[in-house]
């Protein structure tokens, strides 16, 4: 894979042949090469970009572009895990290969599987060192809301708010990388931007974090084409989402976090290496998962799914069969059938 102008780490496994291009070619922009800015401490918040953008505009935040093909063979592997989410994918990362799905073009509320998109917006324009200053514009968050426990006047950098929206899903950590730095208005315009690029047209979001909105949306294969991108990207996100808790330390600027990953795939599979879960009302619940075996790649997309760890586990299992490796989950016991009277 190949993105310019950025330094972009080969992938683990080569399938993906990406466009020396930026989103901007799609929108008829050019896109800046520089990081965006972050006010430092003691700059007055009336020198901060505006949280406000005309239509279609994002303000030059960098998105890179990619040709990413999920393909379906003429006939799908048979012996499928019989399970029933809403909409459901599962591809095989090295080939691109479908190995199964369920109305996978279905546009749904994705819930905190947003927040994927929203690192690879953060981490392509900021340094994870970068420092941002926690407003209270950022917070408010109502108390169904997951939170990483954020306060006014805190700075932390983009790689502690990362931590703070990918292990504990903190809404608070998802609004503060966007309305702290550029504004919440132009951060969104570039997700959008982003999800333009990557050539998808099932996913329109209006929020960093997920909380139901009419016109946040996505499918289970746009969600796949972006965490498959994500993962491969930035070595970082790959990191974050597979750590199970971390504590980062108490300083001069915020207090101690002690922070728990909500994914239950790390407990449920041996296999998993991260992503994201969420859920909401509308959403029920969700997760983007991936698995690695015998240098096998493989990731899986669930929305509105009762347990959808479990539901994973299977398709990961099952998906790993068909490379030819041993099921590390244990049977599932047929069903009883009563005696015959």
């Amino acid at each position: 894979m190949h993105v310019s102008p950025l330094m972009f780490r080969p992938p683990p496994y080569a399938r993906i042949a990406v466009v020396a291009l930026l989103a901007a070619v799609a929108l008829g922009t050019l896109a800046t090469t520089s990081p965006l800015p972050i006010a430092p401490s003691g700059v007055a918040a009336a020198t901060r970009p505006p949280d406000r953008v005309a239509a279609g505009a994002w303000f030059d935040m960098r998105v890179s572009s990619a040709d990413i093909t999920l393909w379906a063979p003429a006939t799908m592997p048979a012996g499928a895990p019989p399970i029933r989410p809403r909409a459901g994918i599962l591809i095989d990362m090295d080939t691109g290969e479908i190995l199964w799905e369920r109305q996978p073009d279905l546009e749904l509320a994705p819930a905190s599987l947003t927040k994927v998109l929203t690192s690879l917006v953060a981490l392509e324009n900021f340094s994870p060192d970068q420092p941002v200053i926690v407003t209270s514009r950022a917070l408010g968050q109502s108390p169904d809301d997951t939170r990483m426990g954020l306060k006014a006047g805190e700075t932390l950098t983009v790689r502690e708010l990362l931590d703070g929206m990918l292990l504990p899903s903190g809404d608070d950590a998802a609004s503060a990388i966007a309305m702290d730095t550029v504004g919440m208005a132009r951060f969104v315009a570039a997700m959008n931007a982003q999800v333009a690029a990557l050539g998808l047209s099932e996913s329109h979001f209006t929020a960093t974090a997920g909380l139901d909105d009419p016109g946040l949306y996505s499918s289970a294969h746009d969600l796949a084409v972006i965490a498959d991108y994500t993962y491969q990207r930035f070595p970082l996100f790959d990191q974050i989402v597979g750590t199970r808790t971390i504590t980062l330390p108490a300083g001069i600027e915020h207090p101690v976090f002690h922070l728990h990953n909500l994914n239950a795939l790390l407990e449920a599979y041996p296999a998993a290496v991260g992503m994201k879960p969420g859920w909401t009302g509308d959403a029920g619940a969700c997760l983007i998962g991936m698995a690695v075996r015998g240098g096998h790649h493989l990731l899986a997309v669930v929305l509105s799914g009762n347990y959808p760890a479990r539901l994973e586990s299977r398709l990961f299992d099952w998906g790993f069969q068909l490379e030819g490796l041993p099921p590390l989950l244990p049977p599932t016991p047929a069903p009883k059938v009563p005696p015959a009277r």
